[in-house]
């Protein structure tokens, strides 16, 4: 599939999985995207649970082993506007992704170690873990990226992810 075709697929499927609204009575729960240029989108958490889901398994604190579901990370960052495969290269490898969470944490990743094409590190946005939606602790959605040697930048309760460049 071609970068354009990606996006395109991409932009649709938010475009069409957008419309859905919050249950009467309950406050949306909707993950924010800001793009480098300031620009926001709030995607729902019933739009993450329609996008396509992929799974990564890890470990939290030499624990079990736990499956974690929901859509690739990188999939998420194009619909804020991120830059994958071709464009992401020169003055684009600036670019990093702040993640903050509800209770205050943040944590950055570089799109470049984000990227099937350049890093290969999957990550992925989680909404279910063992089969069940996240706990209230860690949820609704958190981010799991594949080979961390501690979850230290698993971020729980996440809210919003930005794109930032770094330098002039």
């Amino acid at each position: 599939m071609t970068m354009f075709s990606r996006r395109a697929t991409a932009a649709f499927t938010f475009l069409a999985l957008a419309s859905s609204a919050p249950a009467a009575g309950q406050a949306p729960v909707a993950l924010q995207l800001v793009s480098e240029a300031g620009i926001t989108t709030e995607i729902p958490l019933d739009s993450v649970r329609g996008m396509p889901q992929v799974e990564l398994r890890g470990r939290i604190h030499d624990g079990p082993e736990i499956v974690f579901r929901g859509p690739a990370l990188d999939a998420v960052l194009v619909m804020a506007g991120a830059p994958q495969g071709r464009d992401l290269r020169g003055p684009a490898l600036r670019l990093v992704v702040l993640a903050e969470a509800r209770d205050g944490y943040a944590v950055v990743y570089s799109l470049a170690e984000l990227s099937p094409d350049l890093g290969a590190r999957r990550g992925i946005v989680a909404i279910e873990q063992d089969g069940q939606p996240l706990s209230e602790k860690d949820g609704p959605m958190r981010i799991v990226l594949e080979g961390e040697k501690r979850p230290a930048r698993w971020i729980r309760q996440l809210e919003r992810l930005r794109i930032v460049r770094v330098g002039k």
